[in-house]
């Protein structure tokens, strides 16, 4: 059994972009769908897992496919625009960047849960692209900097999809990994989660929105994601958490008037219009040092890759884990295992958490898949630092995990 699938269950829908892309007429899109053999999963998808007509079904892949196809170009102008040689691209997902780079010779670097990039590397070895994709959490420092390993010169740091799913801790740790790559290389780091709001792309010629939005839910409900991200929060409070994390925050524009895309040819009027409007109104986030900045803030644990060790024993039916390190995207797997090994007989499970120093959302996952097993009240966190108690209480499962 791969536990990394099911501490990480979004990787199953990572694979819309490539996809759209595809449908975008992106001919490197359809060479990685080709290589990776993902024709199968494209035709078995099943048209009734919506809650949509189908004309509004039409409408929902149209729109998001725009948006897709622009936040794609995007990047690619400003790789070209800066004149950036190296690519860090953190939570890359199925795309077809490491062509492109390779094709402009921009040395690129994807990172994402280790399930996504072994599948990747598969493809990447086949063609003859080198190591670019790496296994990593983008909330871990170590993951990052090793990613980068090798790299010369300014880095261009992207993210695309990420932060809808992460919440502000999180956001934090990533910020602080960001910032040690610049310190070291220099650049920039760029985003359009922020400046895009890709559901009014969806929606914006459906005839039922509401619809998508009930779809939505369900998808997060199905892929145990019970919080938003912070592109969700307000957008000012979102600038002034990042800058006082050290960086200027720019504003650039995501789409230029001159680009062609093939998303709005063959369309109605309307729905192009429509379309146009919001690319106008959509812009980038660029973010850079402040060199006037001088805290240095804290990303403790985060200083290796794997830090996690797990002690077990079952007493009188009752699973006591003691956990020490980081609970997160790499390292939560290994407390699936144990619970897995052990569940036979048990009816409750006690995590000792003195010396847990942080858990991300793939670690209050895998506590959800033990509380779906055992019942609500039967899984228990004791111990826990306040900033561990934090990051339950800003993700509402404190009202799911008691905190002893």
């Amino acid at each position: 059994m791969d536990y990394r699938t099911m501490v990480n269950p979004t990787y199953l829908t990572a694979k819309s972009t490539v996809f759209l892309l595809a449908v975008a007429g992106n001919e490197d899109a359809k060479r990685m769908i080709a290589g990776l053999g993902l024709e199968d999963s494209l035709a078995k998808r099943d048209p009734s897992d919506t809650l949509v007509s189908e004309a509004d079904a039409k409408a929902l892949m149209t729109g998001v496919a725009v948006a897709i196809e622009a936040r794609y170009a995007a990047l690619s102008r400003t790789l070209k625009n800066d004149g950036c040689k190296n690519l860090l691209d953190i939570a890359c997902g199925y795309t077809p960047r490491a062509i492109f780079c390779k094709n402009n010779g921009i040395s690129y670097a994807g990172l994402d849960v280790p399930v996504v990039a072994e599948e990747l590397q598969s493809f990447a070895d086949k063609e003859g692209l080198g190591k670019v994709y790496h296994g990593g959490d983008a909330t871990n420092a170590a993951s990052l900097n090793a990613a980068v390993d090798g790299f010369e010169g300014k880095v261009l740091i992207s993210s695309e999809g990420l932060l809808g799913y992460l919440s502000t801790s999180e956001f934090e740790q990533l910020l602080d990994g960001i910032r040690q790559i610049l310190e070291k290389h220099s650049g920039a780091f760029v985003t359009s989660d922020m400046g895009v709001d890709y559901e009014l792309f969806a929606t914006a010629n459906m005839s039922s929105p509401e619809a998508y939005d009930a779809s939505r839910k369900r998808t997060m409900e199905q892929s145990d994601i019970y919080n938003e991200g912070v592109v969700h929060m307000d957008h000012d409070k979102i600038k002034a958490f990042i800058e006082a994390r050290g960086f200027k925050v720019e504003k650039v524009p995501f789409y230029h008037g001159d680009e062609n895309l093939s998303m709005l040819q063959g369309i109605p009027e309307q729905w192009r219009d429509k379309y146009i409007e919001l690319l106008n109104n959509a812009c980038v986030w660029k973010m850079t040092l402040d060199p006037n900045y001088t805290q240095k803030a804290s990303v403790s644990g985060a200083e290796k890759i794997e830090n996690l060790t797990v002690d077990y024993q079952t007493i009188g039916g009752v699973l006591e884990m003691t956990v020490s390190g980081r609970i997160d995207t790499i390292s939560a797997p290994a407390i699936l295992k144990v619970f897995d090994e052990c569940s036979e007989g048990i009816s409750a499970v006690r995590v000792k958490a003195e010396a847990l120093e942080y858990i991300s959302s793939a670690g209050l996952r895998t506590m959800m898949i033990m509380v779906k097993k055992l019942g609500q009240g039967n899984v228990t966190v004791e111990g826990a630092s306040d900033d561990v108690k934090e990051i339950f209480e800003v993700t509402g499962f404190d009202g799911i995990i008691p905190l002893l």
